[in-house]
């Protein structure tokens, strides 16, 4: 034999794009999971939120019977809700990565359709 054997070219395809497939379900599954988790996270924040809210009107309308407890529970508060708004920035980054990711194996797998549509 001259030359060695190589597989189709619709093989080849067919094959690459399984491969893409698979990375592209797993995509499609973790920005699922990470949606999930910043609908959570934002609804525990807006919580959080009303209630911390409440609390700073009680403080202010002299309704509180301990001043400096509820002082310390509302800069604790503050703290919780800053480190939350920080965690839904970097779900927001990790999600616009995910979807830009989504979206190049998207184009691979149409390039790669396109080319098997060529022909030989």
């Amino acid at each position: 034999m001259l030359f060695p054997r190589f597989r189709s070219k619709e093989r080849d395809v067919r094959s690459d794009v399984e491969r893409l497939t698979l990375v592209q379900n797993s995509i499609a599954k973790v920005i699922g999971e990470v949606e999930q988790e910043l609908a959570g996270l934002t609804a525990r924040i807006e919580d959080a939120r009303a209630r911390a809210a409440f609390l700073y009107g009680d403080m202010i309308e002299g309704e509180s019977d301990d001043n400096a407890r509820d002082a310390a529970i509302l800069a604790d508060a503050e703290r919780i809700l800053v480190r939350g708004d920080r965690r839904i920035e970097e779900i927001h980054h990790n999600l616009s990565f995910l979807i830009d990711l989504r979206h190049r194996m998207t184009a691979e797998t149409e390039r790669l359709q396109a080319y098997a549509a060529e022909g030989e």
